[in-house]
């Protein structure tokens, strides 16, 4: 977890020791992804500073059984942070706890106590199909990086896959004959995508240019950065927010990979796609996920009849005489 001062070590086991356990089962049994497994360790490591700095010198597994330091830190968070870092917060000590109650460390999980504030839940924003068209065929294609960054473009609004999916795509998983790529999604459960024409051209154009020396084999990653090493999911988010502000201008909306996965989705839905066939594409455990899109898709609609209806151009016709 790192700095050592947090933690009383004349323990056995030490809050250290029992965070690490947390990991180690999160990793082992949950299948979490290194960047769960980091958010979690930052997130938990804010609420042990928090607790030392109340009480310096009598950090201890009983800590975590003291139902007012916990209220204490979750006021102190309301104040400082959003909700949404609120809400995810203490979902991650709510596990924590729960795991160090089921294992038999503490004998009460004050967690339980404390409900889940309830998020507004917000529409995944998108971009309209010809944005897409623009951003696409907007980014140049004359260097190696601009290739690599249009094939990324494409394969994330053909396919919907997550950036962290991507990302660990490695030459094996891109079947060309079959027009498929096989992915590593959440709980390391792999699917196999489904990719347009377009979006293996993409690809095809960025592989060919690839230099001899870079390419190893089978297990080589399909997207790799000058050094010939993977391209990192922060590389990825930078690389398309910038060429997205240099083709698309100002939209009022920032581009990440997240918003072409919404985009996709979105857009099968408004062409006919249904909700089970987009929850296979995306990976969703569950269709309620799923559903959200069905919702920005009638806000859409809805959008588009206000701006094209004869009667509601009449009506705002009137509006504007008054």
């Amino acid at each position: 977890m790192g700095q050592s001062n947090l933690f009383d070590q004349s323990q056995s086991p030490s809050p250290k020791e029992l965070s690490d356990e947390f990991f180690n089962y999160l990793k082992a049994e949950k299948s979490a992804s290194k960047y769960t497994l980091l958010n979690y360790e930052i997130d938990l490591r804010h609420w042990f500073t928090f607790i030392f700095d109340e009480a310096p010198g009598k950090f201890s597994i009983e800590s975590f059984t003291n139902l007012k330091l916990l209220r204490s830190y979750l006021a102190n968070q309301g104040e400082k942070y959003s909700k949404a870092t609120l809400c995810r917060r203490l979902s991650v000590i709510k596990g924590f706890l729960k795991f160090l109650h089921r294992e038999g460390y503490i004998e009460k999980n004050v967690a339980k106590l404390i409900a889940q504030p309830k998020m507004a839940e917000k529409l995944p924003k998108i971009l309209k199909p010809e944005e897409v068209i623009r951003l696409i065929e907007g980014t140049p294609g004359a260097t190696l990086r601009e290739k690599r960054i249009r094939a990324v473009i494409e394969l994330l609004y053909s396919t919907g896959i997550r950036v962290s999916e991507l990302a660990g795509i490695t030459y094996e998983k891109v079947d060309f004959k079959m027009g498929v790529v096989r992915v590593l999604g959440k709980g390391n459960k792999e699917r196999m995508v489904p990719m347009g024409r377009h979006c293996m051209v993409a690809i095809r154009d960025y592989v060919d240019s690839i230099p001899a020396t870079q390419k190893q084999g089978p297990q080589t990653p399909l997207f790799m950065n000058q050094d010939g090493e993977a391209i990192s999911v922060r590389s990825i988010q930078r690389n398309i927010r910038e060429f997205a502000v240099q083709t698309l201008g100002p939209i009022g909306l920032e581009v990440t990979p997240h918003t072409l996965r919404h985009s996709c989705a979105t857009h099968l839905l408004s062409r006919g796609a249904g909700l089970r066939e987009i929850q296979e594409l995306l990976g969703h455990d569950s269709l309620v996920t799923t559903q959200k899109y069905t919702q920005v898709d009638t806000e859409r609609l809805k959008a588009s009849y206000r701006k094209a209806h004869p009667k509601e151009l009449e009506r705002r016709k009137k509006e504007k005489e008054y």
